[in-house]
């Protein structure tokens, strides 16, 4: 199974929707989850015909940097378990008789707010003994080498994210590519990935 997890960022920007297309065009993922649409549940639901996916499931936008689907083709049998404004969770059949749980998740990017997510990880968590896929934006870091430039994460951040995780017997994949996934758009100078 190909999972394809991105905060795109706002898929009413021209030059998302190409790129989007493109990547599912290599690709193939039979399941796909996007955070920060900023789309409405009918305009989302345009994009996934638009993109030849059978079947969507999205979270309106209701503000700047919200709004969340999940994406998947036909051949893919998926359950809607619970969602959010911060999540969707989902159980997969898969063609051996297997149950596999997915879940997308979009941190609360305001600092003050972190521990809901880290509190929805740990009930979400107890809701199914399937083995679980967790992905997304999680708004935070787990290592300090993760950041370049601006404020220094303050280590409690960090320390929470990973007692989150480790609760919920999670373990972080790693990724490929280039490891700064968003940059404030300045010059050099004052130039900062996150």
């Amino acid at each position: 199974m190909i999972v394809l997890s991105w905060n795109i960022r706002g898929l009413g920007n021209p030059r998302m929707f190409p790129a989007l297309k493109k990547i599912l065009q290599m690709h193939g993922p039979h399941l796909i989850f996007l955070c920060e649409t900023k789309l409405r549940t009918s305009q989302m639901n345009e994009v996934c015909n638009k993109l030849n996916y059978e079947n969507c499931f999205a979270v309106s936008s209701n503000g700047r940097g919200s709004g969340l689907a999940m994406l998947w083709n036909s051949e893919t049998n998926v359950q809607v378990k619970s969602f959010s404004k911060h999540h969707i969770d989902v159980e997969i059949q898969m063609d051996n008789g297997r149950q596999v749980r997915c879940t997308g998740v979009y941190g609360h990017p305001e600092m003050k707010q972190k521990r809901h997510t880290w509190t929805l990880l740990r009930r979400l968590t107890d809701l199914s003994s399937s083995p679980w896929l967790c992905f997304g934006d999680f708004n935070e870091i787990l290592h300090p080498c993760e950041k370049s430039g601006g404020n220094e994460r303050h280590p409690n951040l960090i320390h929470d994210f990973r007692e989150a995780l480790r609760d919920c017997d999670l373990l972080d994949v790693g990724f490929k590519g280039y490891p700064f996934t968003w940059s404030n758009g300045r010059s050099r100078e004052g130039y900062r990935d996150n």
